[in-house]
């Protein structure tokens, strides 16, 4: 039985157990899950040789450092980034590396209990159980979390962006709109790969208010971008002033990002012939200081100056080169699911990426019939594939949208378990008639 029985007044009432509701017991066991898993990837890391131990492999604490003995001095790509902000605040507040990569242990467990709380919400709790714990033990999710990479935090925020706009979905209003527009401009300074998601997200909001004549979803689109402009004009102010009158949006970067992809998609190292890494890494290395030469300056001693220069050859290689630039693009719509450090590295990521997506279309099969808003999950999945690809589509770009794809791929579970449940059932029917 389900519950206690007593009898009162001739009546039976029913007492229910004491035991915890799913909406609180699943989350529980999602974040436990993923601090152990977190915890132990901590520990194991330092035993295995398929990833640099580096602690800060990019800088990111030294960046930090600057910006509290020095203050922000110089636009890079690295610093015009939330992430080294958030770091010289734990430090500000007298933590060490240790602490950040304790609080991306909370990051990943908090990611994973937003993946449930979306995959119950357009699926049901089933899903969004099977989806936090795919999350919670995900190398790709976890292999970030030892190191001050941005993945964590990133995953985190995107993820937390999806929320946002499910909710704006569900009650299109101006604190929901404020809400998407704030949490998807945090998760857009951390990395620029979320704006055109939240660009096509708002125009698709914007039409479908038009056609529906819905005034609180209308003014709702307006607040979100609103919103967007409020939290980027400081910014890119900022910007303006540390380049001495530069116009520079978010961060510099993004002609390099797209000439580099030229060479990251050529054959031998998108099959992983040659360690893209390496061999690749060194060639657009070669490439750019030999730009700034033919330029009359000198690589990587102004990133802004770098980025005009590398634009110049952008705009000359989509040009004279179309078919190499479709080449690279296309190529680079796959290399986004697993190109990483070597072949032994990328079989992991491109094998989840594959199952992944094998079980997300017997998801989205029978999500299409249940007419259930499948496209809040897919949609940004979509986007920043499609926007990576157009720039440097590697397998660790990958990450932050991982947890989307992982709440398509429980869904995909779920369906093959009722395909399951109902086939025995129907045995079970067959075998008592006979």
């Amino acid at each position: 039985m389900s519950a206690a029985q007593i009898k009162d007044s001739g009546q039976h009432i029913r007492l229910p157990e004491n035991r915890l509701p799913e909406n609180i017991k699943y989350p529980l066991i999602i974040a436990g899950a993923a601090v152990v898993a977190a915890v132990a990837t901590l520990v194991l890391f330092h035993l295995q040789n398929l990833a640099a131990e580096t602690i800060d492999p990019y800088q990111y604490g030294s960046i930090a450092r600057g910006f509290i003995e020095h203050g922000f001095t110089k636009l890079t790509r690295r610093a015009a980034s939330l992430y080294p902000e958030f770091i010289a605040l734990v430090y500000r507040l007298g933590g060490s590396d240790r602490a950040m990569i304790f609080l991306q242990c909370l990051f990943h467990a908090a990611t994973c209990v937003l993946v449930f709380r979306l995959g119950s919400r357009i699926y049901n709790p089933r899903t969004g159980l099977l989806a936090g714990l795919f999350c919670a033990f995900h190398p790709m999710l976890l292999r970030y979390v030892p190191n001050l990479h941005m993945e964590s935090f990133l995953t985190l925020m995107c993820t937390l962006t999806v929320w946002t706009t499910v909710r704006f979905h569900d009650r299109p209003n101006i604190a929901n709109g404020i809400l998407v527009g704030a949490v998807g401009m945090c998760a857009t300074l951390t990395k620029g790969v979320m704006l055109p998601y939240l660009g096509i997200f708002g125009i698709i909001s914007g039409v479908s208010a038009l056609r529906q004549r819905s005034m609180p979803r209308v003014v709702g689109v307006i607040a979100m971008f609103a919103t967007m402009v409020v939290i980027l004009a400081p910014w890119t102010y900022r910007n303006y002033q540390i380049t001495g009158g530069r116009f520079v949006l978010l961060t510099p970067g993004a002609s390099d990002s797209f000439l580099r992809g030229y060479v990251f998609t050529r054959w031998e190292f998108a099959t992983l012939q040659k360690p893209p890494y390496v061999d690749a890494e060194n060639e657009v290395n070669n490439w750019f200081r030999q730009i700034a030469r033919d330029a009359g300056t000198e690589w990587e001693h102004d990133e802004v100056v770098d980025e005009d220069n590398n634009a110049r050859v952008a705009k000359r290689l989509i040009t004279t080169e179309p078919l190499d630039t479709a080449r690279k693009i296309f190529v680079g719509l796959f290399t986004f699911w697993y190109e990483m450090t070597s072949l032994k590295n990328s079989l992991i990521p491109g094998s989840l990426a594959i199952i992944g997506w094998a079980l997300a279309i017997v998801g989205l099969s029978r999500a299409h019939r249940e007419g259930r808003p499948s496209w809040l999950i897919w949609l940004p999945i979509v986007v920043m594939n499609v926007f990576v690809a157009l720039l440097i589509p590697l397998g660790r770009y990958s990450v932050p949208i991982l947890p989307c794809l992982m709440i398509l791929a429980a869904f995909g579970v779920d369906t093959i378990l009722n395909r399951s449940n109902l086939r025995a059932s129907s045995d079970l029917a067959t075998l008592g008639r006979s």
